[in-house]
């Protein structure tokens, strides 16, 4: 029998505003880890984990390379939020597609302060906003939904998705592509089993340990989204899309008041 059929409704909790921004927040951590303190501070530019730990060895910059690794590890937690999100959105919408370019256009808007932030170039090929992901996940979805079923040839056509997904994720190197993409395909695979679909959720992102140690840090988003009671909050629709590009502003701003 499914859970969410016969599981209430929370009336207490986080609603999905508040989940917005808390994972908007954790994104904001990680850009002012990577994007201030590694590239504006440090001077190392956006360095993987273990590049960034061989710093802590710097008499100079021990102090900001354990902050900056810190807030690397916090941002991790924004993904399984997003994840979670993502599923819930993509189940309520009554427009899919609109949902899909609305989605797209945040991305779009958000490339170039992402690129000033994390590279000081407003045109930078290194790395992809972390909105790509949501994006790809989103359209990984859509055709999910459009081959319903298990009949092998249907799975196999969905497995042909999920593996473009992920490819595309890795060749653009879209931040948390690969990670999102699978979270997001456990917690559909279980979407009818609230029960379980957390806890296996939170299992696929230790998972990913394997390809960045601060990912250990991501289950804890988990237990964020435990709270979630999937209520609509306060804000307006754009206000929700605008935050995240207008966020990425105000922490280039603020790299570029450093610099002075």
């Amino acid at each position: 029998m499914r859970d969410h059929k016969n599981t209430k409704k929370m009336n207490f909790g986080i609603n999905r505003n508040v989940m917005t921004l808390i994972g908007l927040l954790l994104l904001a951590l990680g850009a002012m880890g990577r994007g201030i303190i590694q590239t504006r501070f440090l001077g190392v530019g956006a360095v993987n984990s273990d590049q960034l730990l061989e710093v802590l060895n710097a008499s100079g910059g021990m102090q900001a390379a354990a902050a900056a690794l810190v807030f690397e590890g916090l941002e991790s937690c924004a993904a399984p939020i997003f994840a979670v999100l993502l599923i819930d959105g993509f189940q309520k919408s009554s427009n899919v597609p609109k949902y899909i370019l609305r989605v797209l256009g945040v991305a779009i808007l958000s490339e170039i302060p992402y690129n000033y932030v994390f590279s000081g170039k407003l045109l930078d090929m290194t790395s992809r906003n972390p909105v790509w992901a949501m994006v790809l996940c989103l359209l990984m979805l859509y055709l999910f939904r459009q081959y319903e079923g298990k009949q092998a040839g249907k799975l196999l056509i969905k497995l042909a998705v999920a593996a473009a997904a992920i490819l595309w994720s890795l060749l653009f190197r879209v931040q948390f592509g690969p990670i999102m993409l699978l979270l997001v395909m456990a917690l559909w695979a279980l979407r009818n089993r609230l029960s379980l679909r957390l806890c296996f959720g939170a299992a696929v992102a230790v998972c990913c340990c394997v390809v960045n140690p601060l990912y250990m840090f991501s289950p804890f988003g988990f237990l964020i989204a435990h709270f979630y009671n999937e209520e609509k909050g306060f804000f307006a629709r754009p206000i929700q899309y605008l935050i995240y590009p207008f966020m990425l502003v105000m922490v280039g701003l603020a790299g570029l008041v450093m610099t002075f």
